[in-house]
């Protein structure tokens, strides 16, 4: 552990941890996640990490630019889109081959998913394809420059697969007072908490991967809002079975990610040089 900035590290984590779990005892209080607070506040915890980063950055005297802030060339962008709609496309395929979903007309699948929501396949291509994870870049970003650009710059020295294990625990173990309250997991949310910190070791180790790649957390922001925006491919592909299962975080989306992670560092290696 040579090197690895320990009392930081904890600094870090537990304000991000303190401050997202009040919050998220707030939203309890009001009613839990589907109460109209919930709306408001859900999205904006995604800034805590990058604006807890930032404090300690300044704190330490360090430049933004080492830890990611820094906006990468446009193919890194167009990789990042295609990848992780790459990912929905066969994730959604898998589940509907085990009969777990079914692909259906891209507006009749939409106003499943969105009841009331009667838009045409041109507004729904726009809003969920282009400009869904356009938008969500600033919130990706909160959680990115956070996780992928401070914390795992801080723990690198502990090792890339130390990194990408602890890091990916402490990302999923943050969401569940969420989880709790019945999100991403609302059948079993107990067994969900547990799903959702094995499926970000998976997905984190894949945005590790490109946050080494680009060296732009901004990109990997970028990443993780065409991740939100694009679930369920806009409504093409409706789930039929429980979200432990199709829930692109969920059961069968855990080998997934994996064999992707695997296959991104064994076919396309990236060098581990980032210092903080």
């Amino acid at each position: 552990m040579q090197n690895l900035d320990k009392r930081n590290i904890v600094l870090f984590v537990a304000v991000v941890y303190v401050l997202t779990y009040a919050l998220n005892f707030y939203i309890y209080l009001q009613g839990g996640f589907v109460s109209q607070i919930a709306i408001i506040i859900v999205p904006l915890q995604m800034l805590i990490p990058a604006l807890v980063a930032a404090a300690l950055i300044l704190k330490e005297r360090g430049k933004f630019r080492d830890y990611g802030f820094s906006f990468g060339k446009i193919r890194f962008y167009l990789l990042a889109y295609f990848l992780f709609v790459g990912y929905h496309l066969v994730h959604s395929l898998v589940s509907a081959a085990i009969g777990l979903g079914e692909f259906v007309p891209l507006a009749e699948g939409f106003s499943r998913i969105a009841p009331g929501m009667q838009w045409s396949v041109w507004q729904i291509v726009l809003v969920v394809f282009i400009l869904g994870p356009v938008q969500n870049i600033v919130f990706g970003f909160g959680e990115e420059f956070g996780w992928r650009g401070y914390l795992v710059n801080k723990l690198l020295p502990w090792g890339l697969w130390n990194t990408i294990l602890v890091s990916g625990i402490i990302w999923g173990l943050w969401h569940a007072p969420l989880i709790l309250m019945e999100h991403n997991f609302p059948e079993n949310p107990y067994l969900g908490i547990l799903i959702m910190t094995l499926a970000t070791i998976s997905l984190g180790a894949v945005l590790i991967w490109l946050r080494l790649k680009t060296g732009s957390a901004v990109v990997v922001g970028f990443a993780h809002g065409v991740l939100n925006g694009t679930l369920f491919l806009g409504g093409a592909f409706v789930p039929t079975a429980s979200m432990l299962w199709v829930n692109p975080i969920g059961l069968i989306g855990l080998p997934l990610l994996t064999l992707l992670a695997y296959s991104l560092f064994r076919f396309f290696p990236v060098r581990v040089n980032i210092n903080a």
